[in-house]
C-alpha cells in the first residue's frame, strides 16, 4: 500500500499543474443588483478582469457571452464586450423610449430623454466602426470610438443633472459607462496589434 502513495501524489501534482485546469478555476457567486451569476470562473477570465477598474462588471458582463471552448485572450474579451455593450444599449434605448413616452408633459426630461436616447443611437451605430477597427487593427480608431461612447453615457447623465431632475436611468447608464470604460482599458493595457 505505500506504493501507492507516491502515484496519488504524482496524479495530484499532475492534474494541478496541467495547462487546462479544471479545478483551478475560481468559483464565485457574481452578484450586480439583482442579477447573480454564481459561476466556476476561468482563470485567464479572471486575471483579465482583476486588471481592469470594474472588475466584477467585467465578469458579469462577460460570462454570459463565453461558449465553452471560447478562447480567453485579451482580444476575444474584448470582441465580447463589444457584443455585451450593443446588448445593454439596446436594453438602454428601449427603457428610455418607454419613458419619455411617460414624460411627454415635461419639456425638461423630454430633452434630457431625448439626449439619452440620440447617445444610445449613437453607440450603436458605433459597433461596425469599432469591429472594423478590431479586424484592421487600428488602435488609434477603436479608443476613439470606445473614448467617445464613454462620453455618450456621461452626457446622458449630465443633462438629468444640468435640467435638476433625478435620471431613472442612471443605474443602467452606470452600467453601460463601466462596460465601454473596460473595453477601452483592455484596449489599451491588454490588446497588441
Amino acid at each position: 500500500m505505500k506504493h501507492l502513495i507516491p502515484i496519488h501524489v504524482f496524479f495530484l501534482f499532475f492534474m494541478f499543474n496541467t495547462s487546462s485546469i479544471a479545478l483551478a478555476r475560481s468559483s464565485y457567486d457574481v452578484r450586480q443588483g439583482d442579477q447573480t451569476l454564481p459561476v466556476v470562473i476561468n482563470p485567464k477570465l479572471q486575471r483579465i478582469c482583476d486588471q481592469i477598474d470594474n472588475p466584477v462588471e467585467c465578469l458579469i458582463t462577460t460570462i454570459p457571452f463565453l461558449r465553452e471552448k471560447a478562447a480567453i485572450n485579451p482580444m476575444s474579451i474584448l470582441k465580447i464586450k463589444v457584443e455585451a455593450v450593443d446588448i445593454k444599449t439596446k436594453e438602454a434605448l428601449d427603457k428610455a423610449s418607454k419613458l419619455l413616452l411617460y414624460s411627454s408633459n415635461s419639456k425638461p426630461a423630454t430633452f434630457c430623454f431625448n439626449v439619452c436616447i440620440n447617445n444610445y443611437k449613437s453607440i450603436l451605430e458605433s459597433k461596425h466602426r469599432i469591429l472594423d477597427a478590431i479586424l484592421l487593427g487600428d488602435d488609434k480608431q477603436l479608443r476613439v470610438e470606445l473614448s467617445s461612447n464613454v462620453d455618450k453615457i456621461y452626457h446622458c447623465e449630465d443633462a438629468f443633472e444640468e435640467a435638476n431632475i433625478k435620471s431613472p436611468i442612471t443605474e443602467v447608464n452606470s452600467l453601460l459607462g463601466k462596460m465601454i470604460s473596460n473595453s477601452l482599458t483592455i484596449t489599451i493595457d491588454m490588446v497588441h496589434f
